[in-house]
């Protein structure tokens, strides 16, 4: 029954365990919102025996805000008179320093709190107030009322305190970058900031076990000590680009506990006084006259009357560093250097810049031998390159921070030595095997030194590109009998360009794609624009199985050609080899004849060695792959379709041979790359190998260009699923609605935009009606696409992980849903996370333990992830582009897979999606298309009929009602 409206109103306040208060209003027998009141309207289940009642939600701050002044023509009923005491005893308890730092820890993150110190007095009034609290105020406890009333004073206390040093401005330590902050620092600085939550650092553990042993230790007792100085050398920027020195002042009985000086002048004194009982200021003006003297030395003064830090310029700053601070630290005085100096000192590096040499062309069209890089390599600080000038006064120097273009840096003098020292033995013009090594970084690595920038001319660039783009194909040369097929001319072109270089390479190309002809087409062509005696001979060393058969392909294709076997028990020995090589243009002979004559053909000047089959000297310690390593000649190729069998480090032993210290030594490159490859999958070392052999490899497969390492099977297959009745509803809808928008524009432009719209929404549709129209319901039993997901999840094996690829991160509601219908922990990748989030999903999913399933955004994780740990991928939505769905699908299939890889792309029949499926597997062009990046921007161009045609709702696309 209402009251009347003369009845009574009396406010009424319930505290909940969710950190907030809910104000009702009672009029008579009826409990309702009132408008008055602040906080969003909300049903709470807050009524006797749970009735659900319309009531405003309050947070702490509005509850401080509400104490402060109630609202006017409102009785206070008992629960609001309790509720408001707490807020009053919390006030009294703030003034009075009842209070303590505090680090928490909860879901995750780090919050700062301002904790209540309970002594006996605050104790007993919180008794009598949980005495004369009603029972309803007590319901969301369990009726326990002095749970509830300690469950909302800590609260209040902490906001309230909040609340004090924020309105006045206090700052319990100078702000600084949040990358180089200390946990204490950021600690200090969320006990005033509006939200607890602190951003992530790892030392949160141990601060928090520090300040834990602090209260309990010293809580009972305010400790008495005095505070002694530190001074903090500051980066922040200046007007004048100086450093600040600050005073800080440091507990005596705890050199942890520091605090800025400027907060005795800034009006934040109270906070010494409220960690230790004594005299700050005395303290502070009795140690800096101490000291005083030692920085008049070096031109540093603070202000007399309120010293709290002093500009430094870059004079006094290096006697500081260089005299001061010796004698500061003798009398006991820490001296706090830039964090970005301590943890991370600017690294010493050298750029290169490489330019090339005089570039005559020969008849081939391909540089010449005279082709050489002139180096230039520059000593650099940070971003910053050095002047001769610069570098002269480095060297002398000899001290760890050195200022360069207006800024101060932290360097090792061991660096600099070993900088100094790389410069001196560098030399400026090289080769390109020394170029490609002084490009990669292993030149620097060697030495020790970190390489910077590297910038080369368009000669040398389009030199090391690396691909079939960066070499001119030649044609079949004059003296061969049958023509090469095109991409034998491309390889032709590829060996002369090496040949004229003067550098060794290995022709890769898969079994049956003649390598052997690309040889001789090499050999024919290199006679063709040079004199012979200019070229000596080239030394063949093949299996013994195929010595006969190289003299046989030499004599079918290139009858002009000049052969000598050196084969047999009959074969030549002594000067008669020589003379016989040496009026031959090849010579062929097997491994092991080339291993027990090494003393004989090394008599020879051979202009090139060419090995077949050349796995067979993957072994670097066998007797076959020293003796080559003996033999000289001016130039090297190595053919084997098996560059890498089973391990990297025969990738190095036949590249050794072909371009000898390309690669440095065999324990350097098993340290620096096969280690890393092989046992951690390290994708950082396997690009970097990549980099440096590429311009001196040629691969091309019979089916595909992918690199030659051995990976398990792949299965991929297309799941066909059926739209539900409330699919198929919208999805006409949405073809009804955007057909005849299509059909108005006239403009190419505008009609395109429109066409990827509408087929942007259509396959919303097909995912789930929440996409396109969010509605809140529940997802179950909306979408064929997301049932059939779920089942084919459910079939995916124990042990077993999974990758689900979308390109709809917002449709965030399907982790949740596919966590709860798997009973699986899923975890979600996507680019709203930040780096150290990323790292922490990753590192979990990789885990053993933890999710067994990742759904991932294809923008955020569909390239650069390496996720081996699951085999088992699904694109829930098609991109519509076969190379974008192939590098998410690598994410899986790639180095360091070990198990079967499944494939899944779920297709919703009698939809566009089933239609641009065939289209893709039909129209070769089209295909070519999206590979080549351009993404779904083809849909656009088809014409209305085809749009048509592939928007279409097919009868059989709806699933039969149950």
């Amino acid at each position: 029954m209402l009251a009347s409206p003369k009845a009574v109103r009396t406010l009424e306040l319930l505290w909940q365990e969710d950190a907030a208060a809910y104000a009702v209003v009672r009029e008579g027998e009826a409990i309702s919102a009132d408008g008055v009141m602040h906080g969003r309207p909300v049903v709470a289940d807050l009524g006797p025996a749970g009735k659900a009642i319309e009531a405003r939600r309050l947070d702490v701050r509005d509850l401080v805000r509400l104490a402060a002044a109630p609202p006017a023509g409102l009785e206070l009923g008992s629960s609001a008179q309790a509720v408001l005491a707490v807020v009053d005893l919390a006030h009294r308890s703030v003034a009075e320093g009842l209070l303590h730092p505090h680090l928490d820890h909860g879901e995750g993150w780090w919050y700062a709190f301002w904790g209540a110190t309970l002594d006996p007095s605050v104790q007993a009034a919180l008794t009598e107030i949980a005495a004369a609290l009603p029972p309803a105020g007590a319901a969301a406890f369990a009726g326990d009322a002095d749970e509830a009333v300690h469950d909302l004073y800590p609260v209040v206390v902490d906001q309230i305190a909040r609340d004090r040093l924020r309105a006045d401005n206090v700052r319990l330590v100078q702000p600084r970058r949040r990358s180089s902050a200390s946990a204490l620092e950021l600690f200090l600085e969320g006990l005033t900031a509006a939200d607890p939550a602190l951003p992530k650092h790892a030392g949160y553990s141990a601060l928090e076990r520090r300040l834990s042993r602090w209260v309990d230790d010293g809580l009972a007792r305010l400790p008495s000590s005095r505070w002694t100085l530190g001074l903090h050398l500051d980066e922040r920027e200046t007007a004048s680009g100086d450093l600040v020195l600050e005073l800080w002042l440091q507990a005596e009985d705890d050199p942890t506990l520091g605090l800025p000086a400027s907060l005795l002048w800034d009006g934040g004194g109270d906070v010494f006084g409220f960690l230790r009982s004594g005299n700050p200021r005395r303290d502070l003006f009795a140690r800096l006259a101490e000291i005083e003297p030692l920085l008049a030395n070096a031109g540093i003064a603070f202000d007399e009357l309120e010293p709290d830090e002093a500009t430094v310029g870059a004079d006094e700053t290096s006697r500081f560093l260089r005299e001061t601070m010796p004698e500061l630290a003798a009398l006991g005085i820490p001296v706090l250097l830039p964090s970005a100096w301590v943890r991370s000192p600017s690294r010493l590096r050298v750029n290169l810049v490489a330019t090339s040499e005089s570039l005559p062309r020969r008849s081939s069209g391909l540089l010449s031998p005279a082709a050489l890089a002139r180096f230039d390599w520059r000593l650099a600080v940070g971003d910053v390159e050095l002047t001769d000038e610069e570098i002269a006064e480095l060297a002398s120097a000899k001290e760890p921070y050195v200022r360069v273009a207006g800024r101060w840096h932290a360097i090792r003098p061991a660096e600099v030595e070993r900088a100094l020292r790389f410069l001196e033995r560098r030399r400026t013009s090289a080769g390109v095997v020394d170029l490609v090594r002084a490009v990669s970084g292993l030149v620097t690595d060697e030495t020790g030194i970190e390489l910077g920038e590297v910038t080369l001319d368009a000669p040398l660039s389009d030199l090391l590109g690396g691909g079939e783009s960066h070499f001119r194909s030649l044609e079949t040369p004059a003296g061969m009998r049958f023509d090469l097929f095109p991409f034998q001319e491309r390889g032709h072109g590829w060996l002369r360009l090496l040949g004229d270089l003067g550098v060794g390479g290995i022709l890769a190309d898969d079994m049956g794609l003649g390598k052997t002809v690309q040889a001789i087409a090499m050999l024919v062509s290199e006679r063709e624009d040079t004199a012979t005696d200019e070229l000596g001979p080239t030394l063949v060393v093949c299996p013994m199985s195929v010595v006969r058969q190289w003299g046989h392909e030499i004599e079918r294709f290139a009858p002009g050609l000049r052969v000598h076997l050196h084969h047999g028990l009959g074969r030549l020995t002594g000067e008669a080899l020589e003379r016989a090589a040496r009026s031959s243009d090849v010579v062929i002979t097997s491994y092991d004849i080339a291993a027990r004559d090494v003393d004989a053909l090394a008599l020879v000047e051979w202009d090139r060695l060419l090995m077949d089959e050349a796995q067979d000297v993957k072994n670097p310690s066998t007797k076959r792959a020293r003796a080559l390593r003996r033999l000289p000649a001016r130039r090297r190729l190595a053919m084997t379709g098996t560059p890498i069998e089973n391990r990297l480090g025969e990738l190095w032993a036949i590249m050794d041979i072909v371009n000898p210290g390309l690669l440095g030594s065999r324990e350097w490159f098993d340290r620096t790359f096969a280690r890393r490859i092989e046992t951690y999958g390290d994708e950082g070392a396997l690009e970097r190998l990549r980099s440096i052999v590429q311009p001196f490899i040629l691969r091309r497969a019979k089916d595909s260009p992918e690199v030659e390492l051995e990976l398990p099977p792949i299965t991929v297959g297309k799941d066909y699923c059926r739209l539900t009745v409330e699919q198929a509803s919208l999805y006409q809808a949405t073809v009804d609605r955007w057909l005849p928008r299509i059909e108005e524009h006239e403009d190419r432009f505008g009609r395109r935009g429109a066409v990827l719209a509408m087929l942007g929404q259509l396959k919303q549709v097909c995912n789930h009606p929440e996409l396109l129209l969010p509605t809140g319901r529940p997802l179950d039993g909306r979408s064929g696409k997301l049932e059939r997901l779920v089942e084919l999840l459910r079939e995916v094996p124990d042990g077993d992980k999974a990758l689900v690829f979308t390109q709809y991160p917002g449709f965030d509601r399907l982790v949740p849903h596919l966590a709860e219908r798997l009973g699986r922990k899923v975890g979600f990748f996507h680019g709203r996370l930040n780096a150290g989030q990323r790292e922490e999903l990753l590192a979990a999913f990789d885990h053993g333990d933890g999710p067994s399933l990742l759904v991932i955004s294809i923008r955020a994780g569909g390239r650069g992830l390496n996720l081996p740990a699951a085999n088992h991928v699904f694109h829930f939505d098609r991109w519509w582009n076969p190379a974008v769905e192939q590098q998410a699908t690598d994410r899986v299939y790639r180095f360091g897979q070990r198990k079967h890889v499944h494939v899944h792309s779920l297709i919703c029949t009698g939809t566009l999606e089933e239609r641009i499926d065939a289209l893709l597997e039909s129209k070769r062009e089209l295909a070519e298309k999206v590979i080549a990046g351009r993404s779904e921007d083809w849909l656009g161009e088809l014409d209305l009929g085809a749009i048509r045609a592939a928007v279409e709702l097919s009868l059989d696309s709806v699933e039969e009602a149950a």
